[in-house]
C-alpha cells in the first residue's frame, strides 16, 4: 500500500472512530497527550502518529492496530457504536467512579467543616473559619485527583482553586489588619498557572518524508 494511501485510510479510520466514540478532536488530543492540531492534521491525512499513539489510539476504540490500516471492515459490529441507553462502557464507568471518589473526599472536607461549624454554635461561638481551611483543602485533593486521573484543564482548575482558596483564608484569619489587597495577587498566579498547565513533554512527531 502506498504512503499516501495509508495515510488516507489511518486518516478516515480514526476521524470514523473518534465520531463513534462520540469524541471532539481537542477531546481525543488529550486522552493521547497530543494537540487537536495534531489529531487534526492526522484526520486530513497530511501526517501519520507514530507506532505508539497509533496503538493508544486502538487500545482506547477498542480496535486492533491492523483495523486502523485496514480500509475495509466487512464485519459492521467491529466498529464501536455509541454505547446504548443503560449500557455503560468500562471506561465510562472508571469515569464515574473517579468522579465519585473525588466528590466523596471534598464532600467530606466540607462536612468536617461544617460539624466543626455546629459544635461551635453549640458552644456557643461562630466558627466560620473550617469552611475557609475548607477551600484550600479541597483544592489539594483535586490536585491529586486531577493528578492522577484528570486533564490538564482539571488540573488548571484545581490549582487555580487552591491559589485563591488560599489568598481568601489568609485574608480572613488577617482580616482585622486589612490584607484584602492579597487578593490581586490571585490574578498573576492564575496566569502563571494557566501558562504552566500548557506546557506539555509530548512533542508531536515529525511527518513522514515521501519516497521520491
Amino acid at each position: 500500500m502506498a504512503a499516501e494511501n495509508l495515510q488516507s485510510v489511518i486518516a478516515g479510520n480514526i476521524a470514523a472512530l473518534r465520531r463513534a466514540r462520540g469524541f471532539t478532536q481537542a477531546e481525543l488530543a488529550e486522552k493521547l497527550g497530543y494537540s487537536d492540531k495534531s489529531v487534526s492534521k492526522w484526520e486530513r491525512g497530511d501526517g501519520l502518529p507514530d507506532v505508539l499513539c497509533l496503538k493508544a489510539m486502538a487500545d482506547l476504540f477498542g480496535v486492533t492496530v491492523d483495523y486502523m490500516l485496514t480500509a475495509e471492515h466487512p464485519d459492521p459490529a467491529e466498529v464501536p457504536e455509541n454505547v446504548p441507553a443503560g449500557e455503560e462502557s468500562r471506561e465510562e464507568i472508571y469515569q464515574v467512579n473517579r468522579r465519585t471518589i473525588a466528590a466523596l473526599s471534598v464532600a467530606g472536607v466540607w462536612l468536617l467543616a461544617a460539624m466543626v461549624f455546629v459544635v461551635g454554635l453549640i458552644a456557643g461561638k461562630t466558627l466560620v473559619t473550617p469552611f475557609f481551611l475548607a477551600l484550600p483543602v479541597s483544592a489539594i485533593l483535586l490536585i491529586v485527583f486531577s493528578s492522577l486521573w484528570g486533564t490538564r484543564t482539571h488540573l488548571f482548575f484545581s490549582v487555580t482553586a487552591l491559589v485563591w482558596g488560599v489568598l481568601l483564608t489568609v485574608c480572613w484569619v488577617l482580616r482585622g489588619k486589612d490584607p484584602w489587597l492579597l487578593l490581586i495577587l490571585g490574578l498573576p498566579a492564575t496566569v502563571v498557572v494557566w501558562l504552566s498547565c500548557r506546557v506539555t513533554t509530548k512533542i508531536p512527531p515529525d511527518p513522514p518524508v515521501s519516497a521520491e
